[in-house]
């Protein structure tokens, strides 16, 4: 089935002989056969992350793909963000179409890394300078001698840039940069621009809840930041239609009753703002689906341009900036018509403890110890819940959870459940990304499943038991390095458990913890109005029982409130160290 995504075309001008190109989308068809024109007989990669099977060391050599075949190649696919040596038999213009692709700027040091460039299409005369470019980088280059840039020429030769009068005017080239120093720094230029999904677009295709395009300034000037919407290529063949742009409303925070609560206003591009040297700025933004008509043929599609256009630098203002990064946004084309999104996936929130009963300690004190005597705590408690819905709708309570992706350029995300697995995993996809999850509230244990209602139904309440046992690592009550927490007699090392005789003086040295959570969901945002509330957002009250820790009957007993949001759709989760 066709991918929810939006697309845009880059233009390589390749010269005969040798090019290096920065590849700055992930390409629908990424075959060198197919991106490359027949006058492309060789392509090199410059794959620095490239591991040896036989050392488990880092290559630093250029991966090679042949057109022939005389010769046998070493890669057949490119990436979007990589960075290549292309050998064309005669001048050609290529056109990649694909999805657009953030900059990682991984930078090696001490070494000559190929790099791109991220900086405005067609600047003309308002081009900055390498050394505009470059400004706030001195510290990975400082001790090389003469201009670190290199040209790569026809030839293969390299040839030395000057780049305090050259100007950059071919946001498709690559650069050899020599650099100085140990270990590994990240520079994208002026600015670092990310998102919070390990997808490589923006999408939005169960829910509406918002997204974070976060840019930070990265430089030692202020910049005036703009994002521009432009919209989607025609997309390839075989893909879903584009139905227009994708219409988006900005997260702000409203104090006009005297509290700040979320409200959504329409963006209105091209959006400007200014972010001052070192600072970060949060462009959290959300479909605007009164604004786009359900449709299931197709998708809702858009490139949002950032640039630092109308900044001053070095004493002189850029019209169209110093840099330029792409990210692609894409609504579902159905997502309007969607009552309900599904349960199944992970979903991750948080718990806030405001309430505990009380310990009877003296003769006097008052009142007596209850699970009914719930009192406010002078501070409130929070932590991470994690919770995973499967298929049919069977909920269970996470230690952790694993986000895991075979390639990085794919949107398929699958969900793992322990460590053993990941490796496996890592072991199966070296190239692939994991993520971890955790919440340090709870011990590390298998999925404990909730039971006892539905997921997600106002006033249904699912729970969980489960046991942390004397010996367990994460027992409160256990110091790791006390001798007298094994159970065992000191003089016979024999068990010490309840009743006389032999075996001890009758009583434990430590315990084991049951621990009962419990989740109620409730019908109606306690916080305030959210459009997705029990569907992609749900929450209520959390209680938790604890009993082992004090005398028989007498429990600890916590509740608060907890909120989750649902943030993979993976239907089911692996563990046990198995992928099948």
């Amino acid at each position: 089935m066709a991918a929810h995504a939006q697309w845009m075309t880059q233009r390589i001008n390749l010269q005969t002989g040798w090019n290096a190109i920065h590849l700055k989308v992930h390409p629908t068809d990424r075959s060198c056969a197919n991106v490359f024109p027949a006058a492309v007989t060789q392509v090199s990669w410059w794959n620095r992350d490239r591991i040896d099977d036989g050392t488990g060391s880092a290559i630093t050599d250029l991966c090679a793909w042949y057109r022939s075949g005389e010769e046998p190649s070493t890669f057949n696919n490119v990436i979007g963000d990589h960075c290549y040596l292309v050998y064309s038999t005669a001048s050609a213009q290529v056109d990649v179409t694909g999805k657009p692709a953030l900059p990682r700027g991984t930078i090696y040091l001490g070494e000559e890394n190929l790099i791109g460039l991220n900086v405005p299409y067609n600047a003309g005369s308002d081009s900055p300078t390498f050394a505009d470019y470059f400004k706030d980088s001195k510290v990975m280059w400082g001790n090389v001698s003469g201009w670190p840039l290199y040209r790569v020429k026809p030839t293969n030769d390299p040839i030395m840039v000057n780049g305090s009068v050259m100007s950059v005017t071919n946001y498709s080239e690559a650069f050899w940069f020599a650099t100085s120093g140990d270990g590994i720094k990240t520079f994208t230029g002026p600015l670092v621009v990310s998102h919070d999904r390990s997808t490589p677009s923006v999408t939005w295709t169960d829910d509406t809840e918002p997204r974070t395009i976060t840019i930070e300034n990265a430089s030692s000037d202020d910049r005036t930041i703009k994002i521009e919407r432009v919209s989607s290529q025609v997309p390839p063949t075989g893909e879903r239609r584009s139905e227009g742009n994708v219409e988006l409303l900005l997260e702000e925070l409203d104090w006009s009753k005297g509290y700040a609560r979320r409200v959504y206003k329409a963006v209105d591009f091209p959006f400007t703002t200014n972010v001052a040297a070192g600072a970060v700025f949060e462009f959290r933004v959300k479909p605007d689906l009164s604004k786009m008509a359900s449709t299931d043929d197709g998708d809702y599609m858009s490139v949002l341009q950032i640039t630092d256009a109308g900044s001053t630098v070095n004493d002189k203002t850029f019209d169209k900036g110093i840099c330029l990064y792409s990210v692609g946004v894409c609504s579902a084309g159905d997502l309007a018509s969607k009552k309900l999104s599904k349960l199944a996936g992970l979903w991750v929130g948080t718990v806030v403890l405001a309430q505990v009963n009380r310990a009877k300690t003296l003769s006097s004190a008052e009142p007596e110890w209850g699970s009914d005597n719930l009192f406010t705590a002078p501070h409130t408690f929070q932590f991470r819940l994690l919770v995973h819905v499967d298929e049919d709708g069977n909920a269970n309570l996470l230690k952790q959870a694993f986000t895991a992706m075979e390639d990085p350029s794919d949107d398929k995300t699958y969900l793992l459940a322990d460590r053993e697995t990941a490796i496996a995993f890592r072991g199966e996809y070296p190239n692939g990304t994991i993520r971890r999850t955790s919440s340090a509230n709870f011990p590390f244990m298998a999925p404990q499943p909730l039971t006892g209602g539905t997921f997600m139904v106002p006033e249904n309440t699912i729970s969980a038991t489960f046991t942390q046992e004397y010996d367990d690592k994460t027992n409160p009550f256990v110091h790791a390095f006390h001798p007298q927490h094994d159970n065992v007699e000191f003089n016979n090392q024999k068990p010490s458990k309840l009743g006389d005789g032999d075996e001890g003086r009758g009583e434990y040295e430590s315990w084991g913890v049951t621990r009962e959570v419990s989740l109620t969901f409730v019908a109606e945002d306690p916080v305030g109005e959210n459009v997705e509330w029990n569907r992609t957002v749900t929450g209520g009250i959390y209680e938790e029982t604890v009993t082992g820790l004090t005398g028989q009957g007498k429990p600890i007993i916590t509740r608060g409130a907890f909120r989750l949001t649902k943030v993979n759709d993976a239907k089911t989760i692996k563990s046990g160290g198995s992928l099948d």
